[in-house]
């Protein structure tokens, strides 16, 4: 109890702090947009350049996520964060637990969440690693037992409706089964219903509120994000979130020479499902580090030579209470540190407030999400909904905002009439120098500028 207290308490640590990711304030204005019965089209309400329609795959966290915020402000936002957190933390313990005490399962579900660090922001994709790691282990039951899960389908469904990565769910599924089959432990008949789960999975994710066009819509997004986007790229050899992951994974593999023994091929595949997932792109290092906790905590069990005892009503009782205490906790801390956003700039709103409705304007293509929020009148060249944009668009934006040719081009084309950009960046410079813009106002690392 010692133990998880500590674990926990380092998790609220690490979930109630500032508001600071680009990302929640689009995800808020979706939710308003949404709740006051707004529907994407084209042409797009808000991006006059849009090339193609917006899916909002992750409609249902962007409309809770704004009616906390209507109620409890920023605050509210930082302890949904926290409250993911701790979520996940749970769900990595449950994932674990089948195959280690509890002692080990909080401990590699720590690493694993710092592992996972820099993807544990207030963005839906933290509801998506809870889900994640539901799947793991359920599927490592599956493996054990070889009974289906069928409660998998339904909540295949709800997480379709939160985020993305519901699509690796399915493809877990796909590599237990595989692993099973080559290990010769399925039947037919066994097979044919394990296989059902992943299908009537993908079944479900097709009849959300979205339609079928859902199971499209991860191939849409990442087709422009792969080439734009820093998170869609491959991961760096020196990312430190990286490295702590396949540290879990390296001690995997180190503990099957070291034993001599010859895992099952179910296990190899989510071994190397976890290694993919974290060498792939930064955006799934932490996808990596959900997979990898079942599996250190197996090993770390077995080297201690000891038996797993199993969870007690007490014992699970214990765990709720500590996490619901947690949870009340993180209210007024939230409250007294996320007041403010960071990174944001907060002082130039009075400014951007006397920009006439429909100017278009020319901004970092991270803070155009807190734009869209803070000024929805005013329309951005490009937003984080990169997936709506031609690729030719977004190269041409990438190319001004290094100041590269054809710079002066972009800007004429798109008439944008100000810009909010970085303070020391090319585009600021140039806008300035050359094509004589004034500046009105700079904060949090931005400049204001306004054409002549």
């Amino acid at each position: 109890m010692a133990m998880a207290t500590i674990v926990v308490s380092i998790t609220v640590v690490m979930g109630v702090r500032p508001v600071s990711d680009p990302s929640p304030w689009l995800h808020l204005k979706i939710g308003d947009f949404l709740l006051h019965g707004g529907r994407f089209g084209l042409p797009d309400p808000w991006a006059p350049f849009a090339s193609s329609q917006y899916v909002p795959t992750e409609w249902l966290p962007a409309v809770i996520g704004q009616e906390m915020h209507e109620a409890f402000g920023l605050p509210g936002i930082a302890w949904m964060r926290c409250a993911g957190i701790l979520g996940l933390l749970s769900a990595l313990v449950w994932s674990a637990r089948r195959s280690a005490d509890t002692g080990t399962a909080v401990l590699v579900s720590l690493v694993a969440l710092v592992g996972a660090y820099d993807g544990l922001t207030e963005r839906p994709q933290l509801v998506g690693f809870v889900f994640l790691a539901v799947a793991v282990g359920a599927w490592w039951r599956t493996a054990l037992d070889v009974k289906p899960r069928w409660w998998l389908v339904p909540m295949t469904w709800l997480w379709a409706c939160f985020h993305g990565l519901w699509i690796v769910g399915v493809a877990l599924g796909l590599v237990i089964i595989t692993g099973l089959l080559l290990d010769r432990r399925l039947t037919r008949a066994a097979a044919t219903r394990l296989l059902a789960i992943p299908m009537l999975s993908l079944v479900a994710a097709g009849l959300t509120p979205l339609g079928p066009r859902l199971l499209l819509s991860p191939f849409a997004v990442g087709k422009n994000a792969s080439e734009f986007v820093g998170e869609w790229q491959a991961t760096s050899v020196h990312n430190p979130y990286a490295l702590v992951t396949l540290a879990m994974l390296g001690l995997i593999i180190l503990t099957w020479v070291r034993l001599g023994r010859r895992p099952q091929w179910w296990a190899i595949g989510l071994l190397l499902t976890g290694v993919g997932a974290t060498l792939a792109t930064t955006r799934t290092i932490a996808v990596g580090a959900v997979i990898a906790a079942p599996l250190l905590a197996q090993e770390i069990q077995l080297y201690r030579g000891r038996p797993v005892v199993a969870t007690t009503r007490r014992s699970r009782s214990a765990w709720a209470a500590l996490i619901l205490t947690a949870l009340v906790v993180a209210a007024p801390l939230s409250a007294f540190r996320a007041q403010d956003p960071v990174a944001v700039p907060q002082r130039l709103r009075p400014q951007l407030s006397l920009i006439p409705p429909g100017t278009v304007v020319l901004a970092e293509g991270d803070i155009s999400g807190w734009l869209f929020w803070a000024e929805p009148a005013v329309r951005p060249v490009l937003d984080p909904r990169i997936e709506i944009y031609s690729p030719a668009h977004v190269r041409a934006f990438v190319s001004a905002m290094a100041a590269g040719p054809g710079w002066r081009q972009f800007v004429d084309r798109t008439r944008a009439r100000y810009a909010l950009v970085g303070s020391d960046s090319p585009i600021a410079t140039a806008l300035v120098e050359r094509a004589g813009w004034s500046q009105i106002g700079k904060d949090a690392g931005l400049v204001l500028l306004r054409a002549r």
